[in-house]
């Protein structure tokens, strides 16, 4: 069914495999076949997406009928909508745990390229998987689940940071903070580390200990005073938090300005 989906997304939309990152809500019959199509916009979250009322209306009326989102190559089911009326504007939470590719399957790739090395390859020398190669094909189409079962079967994944910041990165996206969690402490804490605890500690509103994190190494970037304000917010300390703002607005007027947003 997946395959049938892209090809019939891709006669009546071809656009979308030239798009770059740009994101589309399709409904689709219960043929699987597309009937309407809109472009989509993304918010903070990754999970999240913007679009106007109407996919979900014709969602409504088409009997059987199913919401996706499709993204960069793969599609999602909306588990979740959420109307504005007013602001003319449909919220669309999509289900990571259904993601599928539309047209793409690493595994393939794999055997084709073991394949092209069989005729130089003697009988007495089996090639080993690549593994790394099949981790990051599963990345790079967002089947982050399928790539994290890879990297983690690795024998270097124990000593290498980057494998190690992969595992993490992938579990957060995944929304399995505490293995997160587990992979990100065990890491050299350079920036961006020490970002991706805070962000942990602050999704399970585990406030002090994002401050602790956030306090304990000298990196006195415009994001680490965003973050800080971010949490003197969320525990209600809005002096800190307009402190931390006008530090941020001479460093990243942005970020300032959606601090003081968010403290008006």
């Amino acid at each position: 069914m997946k395959s049938f989906i892209f090809i019939i997304v891709f006669l009546f939309f071809p656009c979308i495999v030239f798009a770059g990152n740009s994101v589309y809500v399709f409904v689709i019959d219960e043929n699987s076949k597309p009937v309407h199509g809109y472009r989509a916009t993304e918010t903070e979250r990754d999970d999240v997406f913007i679009s106007k009322i109407d996919p979900v209306k014709k969602w409504i009326i088409n009997v059987r009928s199913q919401l996706i989102v499709v993204k960069n190559g793969y599609f999602y089911p909306v588990k979740d909508t959420v109307i504005d009326r007013k602001k003319g504007i449909a919220r669309l939470q999509i289900d990571f745990s259904e993601r599928a590719p539309l047209y793409f399957n690493p595994e393939e790739e794999v055997v084709d390229r073991t394949k092209k090395l069989a005729p130089v390859i003697t009988r007495e020398t089996k090639p080993a998987p690549d593994y790394l190669f099949l981790a990051r094909k599963y990345e790079d189409t967002g089947q982050w689940d399928r790539a994290v079962q890879v990297y983690e079967k690795l024998p270097e994944q124990q000593k290498n940071p980057e494998i190690m910041e992969k595992i993490g990165t992938l579990y957060y996206k995944l929304g399995k903070f505490k293995k997160a969690e587990e992979y990100f402490s065990r890491l050299p804490k350079n920036e961006m580390v020490v970002i991706k605890l805070a962000g942990i500690y602050i999704v399970e509103k585990q406030y002090e200990s994002a401050l602790r994190i956030l306090d304990s190494y000298d990196f006195d970037s415009p994001y680490m005073h965003y973050l800080r304000g971010m949490i003197y917010y969320l525990t209600g300390r809005k002096d800190e938090a307009y402190r931390e703002a006008l530090i941020l607005f001479s460093l990243d007027k942005a970020l300032a300005q959606n601090l003081r947003e968010l403290l008006r």
